[in-house]
């Protein structure tokens, strides 16, 4: 097994005001889809285990085609393993419609750590090989760092709280997407559409930490287009992460190109 899909139906918990499917959802299909394609791998989170070893995700990309309604509809996800090296798995995904029109498209970065230290394990330490496709490899995958820390708009903090937590007892990281996100305001929504984002996970936050996010805008060289970088410190002390996006008019059919979001 190479390749592997799954269908989904869109919920209402899936969609923002303008049932339309949220990035957040977008993330969690996503993570979803791939823990199901290494179950049937027997690569999955409760197979490593049994060897001391635990899958975390460290980067996220999406670039979204442009938006339509999808109240109710079913999507297909499906994903693939591009690269595996020593210290990393690059996994892709696409997600279409039941119709074949495509709803976005990306990859994940996962890392191997060892349960008991928490330090970071080879892809070797894995019971057998992860199977990848380079040839479907969308971009040549790179580490992301964000340079240009731009100028901070606002800043706002986040108290983590019980529904903010995973089962292994650190904030789950759909939950700094969440928290970024808190910027988009009703009227800001409504004339702009996300294009891409690009996630950097890097340390852990647990209950009662407190997250301060850091909303800064990049410059950039095209007009009505604004471009956001959200630095979240755990307890004003370390990132915990780090959420880029790029915003445009509503009405423009964006480009959602893989170049989009390399800096």
């Amino acid at each position: 097994m190479d390749t592997y899909s799954h269908r989904y139906s869109i919920t209402a918990a899936d969609m923002d005001t303008r049932y339309r499917m949220t990035p957040n959802a977008v993330l969690l299909y996503y993570q979803d889809c791939w823990a199901r394609f290494m179950s049937c791998l027997h690569l999955a989170a409760f197979d490593i285990v049994k060897h001391n070893l635990l899958w975390i995700i460290t980067e996220f990309n999406a670039y979204f085609e442009p938006e339509t309604a999808l109240w109710s509809d079913d999507i297909e996800v499906t994903v693939w393993n591009s690269q595996v090296s020593a210290l990393r798995c690059y996994a892709e995904y696409r997600i279409r419609r039941t119709d074949g029109t495509e709803v976005a498209h990306g990859y994940g970065c996962w890392s191997l750590i060892e349960v008991s230290s928490h330090h970071l394990a080879p892809t070797t330490a894995l019971p057998h090989p992860v199977p990848a496709l380079p040839q479907m490899a969308a971009e040549s995958h790179r580490k992301r760092r964000f340079k240009d820390k731009g100028t901070v708009l606002q800043t706002y903090e986040h108290r983590v709280n019980p529904i903010n937590l995973d089962i292994n007892g650190h904030v789950n990281n759909r939950t700094y997407l969440s928290i970024a996100m808190r910027f988009a305001e009703e009227a800001f929504m409504d004339q702009y559409a996300i294009r891409c984002m690009s996630i950097l996970w890097q340390h852990e936050s647990f209950l009662g930490d407190t997250i301060q996010c850091q909303l800064a805008i990049l410059p950039n060289d095209i007009e009505d287009e604004y471009h956001y970088l959200h630095t979240m410190l755990r307890n004003d002390t370390e990132i915990a992460a780090q959420v880029y996006s790029e915003w445009v008019p509503r009405t423009i059919h964006h480009d959602v190109s893989a170049e989009a979001v390399r800096k």
